[in-house]
């Protein structure tokens, strides 16, 4: 798998092979076609040629038997002779062969019936030849093998007449003419071919070598920058050459490295003001807070003096004056994480302990919703190395938004454990979540139903911290939502800090 993953990554290899195989088609599928197109004109010519010196020569051979007024049959004898060795070169020497084959099925005494020069075998004339050459006086041709007495076997033509001796009756006479001397002509092209056609695959791969260099090059030194670019630094910039596409490339890649460092540089800037800001509101506010709050319990503990309007009042003002310190908490918070300065203090806790007094802690707010909580854990201490403050927080958080979202249906806690983790899962049949709204249900500030924050005061920042706090531990917290089949969230971490964990023991898809 090393090739093809190579082939993959590289995209001069994958152009250079592709465009030799291409290269090698092309070239194969037209020297093919051209090597077949000469080699069928060659022996086409060959037989053409056969024919016309065969034709000649059963016409000098009928007109010799007509005209010579022999009646003997040895002076038939010897003339048959005479014109089955009329040529002294065999087939495989560019000559040609004949043979006077009697077409009676009675033989005459003293005439030889088959007469073939240079051993020629009869068997070089196909029946089927024969019996075509029988039927009529006209000249035939066919495609043959010449095979002789010695074993010798040779490509070639045969071509063919009936003849009418006087007094002696029907004989067929064949010319017979080999390919072997153009045979050795089409090899010798076929190899110039294969050879050119190996050094012009040669030559083009080498050209497609010089030239996929010179336009990868760039694109190469561009995928170098722009991986510098993704990694961070934003002072990579690629060399530009000339005034062709591969230089506009160049130019239009520098203009998005110069506006992407100026937009990052902005984005940095607003960011680190936004986080001054917030910290520097939430710090300023403290002090003036403070004065608020200890007027509004003095306020507060004398409101039973009070006309019932003002009393009213003195109770909303504590209860927004809750809201609004838990919103600075919040944002304090949130102001360490961005300046990442929060910190861990770790202790050996029971996991199961730390859910149980979360559920106890908020039981009326459960019940004011008219839920109920179904806690399964195990019976002995589920221990982790954790900072107890920050997880009772993540739970709290979680409780809370599941009150929020329960529809009044009970809520399932299951804490379960393997040899590296812990995993705590969170599970209402409320109103449930959309894809879209998973993927912001732990942004800032986001709500998926505002009007449910107003009236349990939240501030949006809940889920938020907690997925801050689980990072913080090195753990993670996984959502799956339905609408109308609520929502489950998964809190894991490791069971020691700064250890790894590959296995879940919760998964935050539901069984049920």
């Amino acid at each position: 798998m090393l090739v093809p993953g190579y082939f993959r990554r590289s995209l001069f290899w994958r152009v250079f092979i592709v465009s030799g195989l291409i290269s090698i088609a092309i070239i194969y599928l037209l020297g093919s076609n051209l090597y077949g197109r000469v080699s069928d004109g060659i022996i086409d010519e060959k037989i053409n040629a056969s024919i016309s010196e065969a034709e000649s020569a059963i016409q000098y051979a009928d007109y010799r038997f007509i005209v010579s007024g022999i009646s003997s049959t040895n002076d038939y004898k010897a003339l048959i002779s005479e014109i089955v060795s009329s040529s002294n070169l065999t087939a495989k020497d560019s000559g040609r062969e004949v043979a006077l084959l009697q077409s009676a099925d009675k033989e005459i005494r003293g005439i030889p019936p088959v007469s073939t020069s240079n051993f020629l075998e009869p068997s070089s004339i196909p029946s089927s030849f024969r019996e075509k050459v029988r039927a009529d006086d006209q000249i035939h041709w066919q495609k043959t093998t010449l095979i002789y007495v010695n074993g010798e076997i040779l490509n070639g033509v045969v071509i063919g007449r009936q003849l009418t001796l006087p007094r002696v009756g029907k004989y067929e006479m064949y010319v017979l003419f080999g390919f072997d001397a153009q045979q050795r002509t089409i090899d010798l092209i076929g190899r110039s071919m294969w050879g050119t056609g190996i050094l012009l695959i040669a030559l083009i791969m080498i050209v497609a070598s010089v030239v996929l260099r010179q336009v990868i090059r760039p694109v190469k030194y561009a995928a170098e920058v722009a991986e510098q670019l993704t990694s961070g630094d934003l002072s990579k910039r690629m060399e530009v050459k000339g005034e062709d596409e591969v230089a506009r490339l160049g130019q239009a890649f520098n203009e998005m490295g110069d506006t992407l460092e100026q937009q990052i540089s902005r984005l940095e800037n607003l960011s680190r003001l936004q986080q001054r800001f917030v910290s520097d509101v939430s710090h300023e506010l403290r002090t003036p807070l403070t004065t608020i709050r200890m007027a509004s319990d003095v306020i507060h503990s004398a409101k039973d003096g009070f006309d019932p309007n003002i009393s009213r009042s003195a109770e909303l003002l504590i209860s927004q004056i809750d809201r609004f310190e838990n919103l600075l908490s919040d944002l304090l918070e949130v102001s360490r994480f961005d300046a990442q300065v929060a910190t861990l203090s770790l202790d050996q806790i029971d996991a199961s302990a730390l859910v149980r007094r979360c559920v106890d802690d908020l039981e009326i707010a459960s019940k004011e919703r008219a839920t109920q909580f179904h806690l399964s854990c195990p019976e002995q201490p589920v221990l982790i190395e954790a900072d107890s403050r920050r997880l009772e927080r993540i739970m709290r958080n979680l409780l809370a938004n599941a009150i929020d979202h329960s529809e009044g249906k009970p809520i399932h806690l299951t804490v379960k454990e393997n040899g590296a983790a812990v995993s705590i899962s969170v599970r209402d049949y409320g109103v449930g979540l959309t894809e879209s709204q998973i993927e912001r249900v732990f942004d800032r500030f986001w709500r998926a139903d505002p009007s449910r924050s107003r009236e349990r005061g939240g501030t949006g920042l809940g889920l938020a911290i907690a997925k801050e706090d689980a990072m913080l531990h090195g753990g993670v917290i996984k959502v799956w939502g339905e609408l109308g089949k609520g929502a489950n969230f998964v809190l894991t971490l490791p069971k020691f800090s700064g250890s790894v964990f590959t296995e879940f023991p919760l998964s935050e898809i539901p069984t049920k």
